[in-house]
């Protein structure tokens, strides 16, 4: 009997989806023209599976060999050769078991059975045209064929797929088990559509699903990250049994939507009704903590953490040396650090121990420490370099930002990222090194509105007003948008060079942009008119921007000319 979902959902412009009017995954998937050959499996690639087969297809008794085998052992092999491939995302190999299983004969049961891990096997090589096409070849399916595809959709980022699979699957009949409805959850979490999630969380319900731990952790999951706290919480009080898992995910939820104090008091009523909780879930406490400042509550977790014998970690260490360095407790931090990171390879511990130096203005001990893992032959990511130049841009070490940035270019991985080139630029015109910074700038293969922001910047605190201009002018003619950062930087340089009428221009930009009654920039234009040379008329008509700034309260006199309303 079929099953309707009880929610009648607009899936596309057409009033039948496109999903229900496709024939063929060529059609359905038109941003994917991966065409795959029909593959066979030859002798020697046989026996390199495992020994799956052990010969058979090159043995010209293989057919009397097989009656000795039980059907259901010969497809288990065939199964775990799918998974293997998987895994590993072996194309070529999954390619030649689909190959041997097409020459192979099962029964119904057990067809469906590896039909199904062929296509979870494309979907899982990134391959989900042939996953479809295998899906689509099915003369039966049962619950896990349609479980396959709706992960499959999501892995992929087909997220709208994976709910029509879902549709699809009601129309024909087949009853969605707890695995199939964690799936789908999980197609709505990609779309960002909670009014879908509330769909199906009405089936759910009327399935009677509703307390099932594997359902309610999907729920409650989707319901934290589309931002609704309350309904997560809810559905978690609902499940009948949790889990470790069950609880982590509400943690986890909680802790995202900035609801730490409750996400403080859930991690301590998991422990009292005596779960154990996982790395992640520590990370989840942990960031908590840290975000309500809150040292003592963290020494509390981080006792938990000692008991369970967690410190060394690295998710959970690296996490609790965030946590103490947001608390202010840089000294708490290091000793987390030396006792269980110091000696490591893995790079996220000292990244996080750098940040901490950075973010608290210990800029000579960030880069002491990076020095140190350097010595100690730890590869350093963006994370590190990005602690690195802003220790560097705030001492001013020129010399040390050459070989730092020397070491960048000599990596290779993150010559070509923006986050860290902008890094870079900043820190070079912070050394007065302007010379270095448009160097950089210049080789960018990408820029931001960071980018020529800071370059703007660089040349306005540089005094260069002129030069700085022209860097406007080239930013607004490939299509950015000054932020106030930027308008700020530009009526500087405006003021500098007395160029009245152009920051009247600027001004009209400002004022068009909804900018204008921002603190920084009306600071900006009080000294650029300022600067000026006005005459009366123009002075009469700034003097309605002077009460304006006086009744916000943010006029400074400080560096203005001695001037009589």
């Amino acid at each position: 009997m079929g099953v309707t979902l009880g929610l009648s959902v607009k899936l596309g412009a057409s009033s039948e989806p496109s999903f229900l009017r496709c024939h063929s995954p060529n059609n359905r998937i038109s941003n994917n023209k991966a065409k795959v050959s029909n593959a066979t499996l030859s002798c020697s690639r046989v026996q390199k599976f495992k020994g799956v087969g052990r010969g058979k297809v090159c043995d010209p008794s293989y057919t009397a060999k097989t009656d000795r085998y039980h059907e259901s052992h010969e497809a288990q092999e065939l199964v775990d050769l799918l998974r293997d491939s998987a895994a590993k995302g072996s194309i070529r190999e999954g390619k030649s078991v689909h190959g041997l299983l097409l020459k192979s004969s099962f029964g119904d049961e057990e067809s469906i059975r590896l039909f199904n891990h062929v296509a979870y096997m494309y979907a899982e090589c990134s391959c989900f045209v042939e996953a479809w096409r295998v899906f689509d070849g099915m003369p039966h399916r049962n619950a896990f064929s349609w479980t396959v595809m709706i992960v499959g959709s999501k892995k992929n980022g087909l997220f709208l797929d994976g709910f029509r699979f879902f549709y699809d699957m009601l129309v024909d009949g087949i009853l969605p088990d707890e695995f199939v409805y964690s799936a789908v959850i999980q197609s709505c979490i990609g779309l960002g559509c909670i009014e879908l999630g509330e769909a199906v969380h009405g089936q759910i319900v009327k399935r009677g699903f509703w307390d099932d731990v594997i359902v309610g952790t999907s729920l409650l999951s989707m319901y934290a990250k589309l931002h609704n706290s309350e309904a997560s919480v809810r559905v978690f009080n609902a499940i009948a049994e949790h889990n470790q898992v069950s609880w982590g995910a509400v943690i986890s939820g909680l802790s995202s939507n900035g609801l730490y104090l409750e996400a403080f008091h859930q991690f301590l009523a998991m422990i009292t009704q005596g779960f154990t909780p996982n790395m992640y879930t520590f990370s989840s406490v942990l960031k908590a903590v840290g975000k309500m400042r809150d040292a003592t509550k963290g020494r509390e977790v981080h006792h938990c953490v000692m008991e369970y014998g967690m410190e060394s970690n690295v998710v959970v260490g690296t996490s609790l040396i965030d946590m103490y360095s947001k608390c202010g407790h840089l000294s708490d931090a290091r000793s987390v650090f030396d006792r269980n990171f110091y000696k490591s390879k893995v790079n996220n511990p000292w990244n996080a121990m750098i940040s901490s130096y950075t973010q608290c203005g210990y800029w000579q001990e960030a880069l002491d420490l990076f020095i140190e893992m350097s010595l100690n032959d730890v590869k350093p990511d963006l994370y590190t370099y990005g602690g690195v130049f802003s220790a560097i841009a705030a001492l001013k070490w020129l010399y040390f930002g050459r070989q730092v940035h020397g070491m960048v270019v000599k990596s290779g991985n993150g010559s070509r990222v923006l986050s860290l080139n902008n890094a870079i630029v900043d820190a070079y015109f912070k050394c007065q090194s302007l010379e270095d910074a448009r160097k950089v700038f210049d080789r960018m293969q990408e820029r931001d509105m960071v980018s020529w922001t800071t370059l703007v910047s660089a040349y306005v605190q540089c005094y260069q007003p002129r030069e700085a201009l022209s860097i406007f002018s080239q930013m607004r003619e490939q299509g950015f948008m000054p932020n106030q950062f930027t308008f700020s930087s530009v009526l500087v340089a405006c003021a500098s060079l007395s160029l009245l009428e152009y920051g009247r221009q600027v001004h009209g930009l400002i004022c068009k942009a909804g900018l204008d009654d921002d603190h920084c920039i009306e600071s900006s234009l009080t000294n650029m008119y300022a600067k000026s040379v006005i005459s009366l008329m123009q002075w009469k008509s700034l003097r309605k921007l002077f009460v304006q700034m006086l009744f916000h309260g943010v006029l400074s006199f400080m560096g203005m000319p001695n001037m009589a309303f």
